[in-house]
This record gives C-alpha cells, sequence and structure tokens, in this order.
C-alpha cells in the first residue's frame, strides 16, 4: 500500500511540476503571440508528458525528451517576444517644458491682509491650475484660471484662517500645460 502510494505522490507532484512549466511556457508564448498581434487559437506548447519510474523507488523522473522540449519551447518564446518588443513603432519624442520668465510668472497683487478672503493675482494665464498651500506646505484651496491678466478668489472662513495660520507667508503652485510648474510666496501682512 506504501508503495502505490509513493507512486500516486511522485506522479501528483511530477504532473503539477509539468502543469506549472507548461503554463509559464504557454503564457510566454501567448504574450509573444498577442504582442506580434498573432491569434493563438491552437495551444502551442511542445511538453512531452512522459516519465521514467525507478522500479522501487518512491519519486518520479522526467525524461531527457521532455525537460528538452520544455527548454527549446521556453526559448523559442523568449526569441519571439524579444522579436516582438524590437518591432515595436517608437513613440514620437515629448517635447521639452518651456521655463516660465519671471517677467512672466503669476504673481500676488497689492498686498494680502492677515485672514482676508480675497486674494488678489495678477499675470494669470487661462487654464493655469493653481494651488494654494500654507507656510508648513498644508492644502489650502486648489481651483483654475478662467482668464488672462488681473483677477482675484475668494476663500471660505476657514481657508483663510488655514492660509495664515503658520507665518509670514502662503505659497501658490502653478501648473500650465507646456511649462514647468513653478511656485511662488506670497507675503502676508497684518
Amino acid at each position: 500500500m506504501k508503495k502505490v502510494l509513493g507512486y500516486a505522490a511522485a506522479l501528483v507532484a511530477a504532473l503539477s511540476l509539468a502543469g506549472v512549466a507548461a503554463t509559464s511556457a504557454h503564457a510566454d508564448g501567448a504574450s509573444a503571440d498577442a504582442a506580434s498581434g498573432i491569434s493563438s487559437s491552437s495551444s502551442s506548447d511542445t511538453y512531452d508528458a512522459s516519465f521514467s519510474f525507478d522500479g522501487g523507488g518512491d519519486a518520479a523522473v522526467p525524461t531527457a525528451d521532455s525537460s528538452s522540449a520544455v527548454s527549446a519551447s521556453s526559448s523559442s518564446a523568449a526569441s519571439s517576444s524579444s522579436s516582438a518588443e524590437s518591432s515595436k513603432p517608437e513613440k514620437p519624442a515629448k517635447k521639452p517644458a518651456k521655463v516660465v520668465k519671471s517677467s512672466k510668472k503669476m504673481r500676488g497683487r497689492l498686498r494680502y491682509r492677515k485672514d482676508s478672503r480675497t486674494v488678489l493675482f495678477q499675470k494669470g494665464r487661462k487654464g493655469a491650475k493653481v494651488t494654494l498651500r500654507n507656510r508648513k506646505g498644508q492644502y489650502v484651496t486648489k481651483f483654475t484660471v478662467k482668464r488672462d491678466g488681473k483677477f482675484s478668489i475668494k476663500l471660505s472662513k476657514k481657508e483663510a484662517e488655514k492660509l495664515a495660520k503658520y507665518g509670514k507667508y502662503f505659497t501658490f503652485t502653478v501648473a500650465e500645460k507646456g511649462y514647468k510648474t513653478y511656485t511662488v510666496k506670497y507675503v502676508i501682512f497684518k
């Protein structure tokens, strides 16, 4: 009985090992086929599932034919995936982001008084996304510039308190499409 259970355990272990190898080889081949645009409706596994048992032992040993078939299958899958990668079209290079000149940067207009609920800006560009943060870098609010030139935003009472909470200035970060993001300090007056 022990001998039969030993054979059965060895067979299950060998088949699970073969299944893992076949599955990984099939997955490599399927991903290479998918990358190259080939349909993989038929199975391309060349794994030979023949095993030889030694007479009195409890372990199953795969034959030389099956191990060479697995290595051949995995090497062909690797070569086809590398050729598929080299045939991919290259993406056009991104244009480098422009640096905004200091004379064109958005800035505060007049003076911002502590706990004031109106913040005045100038030199805004339509579509720019502005994020206000207090001196400790805590997020206060975010908005998008609606039109070029001078503009103002209204803050809630809590936002105004949070903006002026930790110091003598706050910062605003401006992100515009095609330009590098920049940060500007805005002084808080009492």
